[in-house]
């Protein structure tokens, strides 16, 4: 019965998460219609890939749920391949900006299947651009930016967490909170995506 009512806080917030990064597409695509300004196209690339993430989640567990449980790690796979590649093109658009002031090294990190290659592969593009933007943080003391940082800082820890899930025998835990993050994450990393909307309106 506990496990049933987790699986459903689990479709539930899979659906809030959805909404709010669809909110964030929108607003990203809106961008890029009225200036054509690389950003935004990268924005809207980075948020469409999280929104494919969490409807790929949602199907895999509504038919989880249903008992066909069939293509349901296929599903997960896609939706952890859709996520690396959000995680990157955000990471990317932001570190355009920020890179121009300093650079950091990568440092490599070891995988152990495809589902947490991705998950590790996302975590290290989010970690990059959270730890510059910090740095850019204690520079600049722009509120913007650390809005901003916020947002980076509660990717990386979904990350963290859904990377971990893949490796725990019951990772239902793990998952609602790596999802609680990622819907903080995205809400904080729209606020600056909005405020540079309206300026490039302006």
């Amino acid at each position: 019965m506990a496990s049933d009512m987790y699986v459903v806080a689990k479709i539930a917030l899979e659906v809030i998460a959805l909404a709010v990064t669809m909110m964030a597409l929108l607003v990203s695509y809106k961008g890029y219609s009225g200036t054509k300004r690389p950003v935004f196209a990268r924005l809207s690339l980075a948020f469409g890939g999280l929104s494919l993430n969490f409807l790929l989640l949602f199907f895999a567990d509504i038919l989880a749920v249903s008992g066909s449980e069939g293509i349901s790690p296929y599903l997960r796979l896609g939706a952890s391949f859709f996520e690396m590649l959000g995680f990157f093109f955000l990471a990317f658009s932001h570190m355009v900006k920020v890179y121009q002031e300093q650079k950091l090294a990568a440092a490599s990190m070891v995988v152990f299947n495809p589902a947490a290659a991705f998950k590790v592969l996302s975590l290290y593009f989010i970690l990059y651009a959270a730890l510059e933007t910090v740095i850019s943080y204690s520079k600049s003391k722009s509120k913007v930016v650390l809005v901003t940082a916020v947002g980076l800082s509660s990717f990386a820890v979904q990350s963290i967490l859904s990377w971990l899930s893949e490796f725990v025998s019951y990772p239902i835990y793990y998952q609602l909170s790596s999802l609680v993050f990622q819907i903080v994450g995205v809400a904080a990393f729209s606020i600056p995506i909005w405020i540079y909307h309206r300026g490039a309106d302006s």
